[in-house]
């Protein structure tokens, strides 16, 4: 018997941030808890290879920092 373990879109986002490895649309997307045309939408640089875009995820993390706000009390 065997076991089949399945990743999600986020639990692999999380890996390549770790590695450094370039990020897939859908993988920003899970990690920012968005969808894809979002991802768009957003000033992330982006690195386009063939018809594909792929992302650095430092600047995934760059933009997670830059865009957090104060808490209100």
């Amino acid at each position: 018997m065997q076991t089949e373990f399945r990743t999600t879109k986020a639990e692999t986002a999380e890996t390549k941030i770790r590695s450094g490895a370039l990020m897939k649309i859908d993988e920003v997307a899970a990690k920012l808890d968005v969808s894809q045309s979002t991802v768009h939408r957003l000033a992330l640089p982006s690195i386009r290879i063939g018809r594909q875009l792929r992302f650095d995820p430092r600047d995934v993390l760059h933009l997670i920092q830059s865009s957090k706000e104060p808490a209100l009390a």
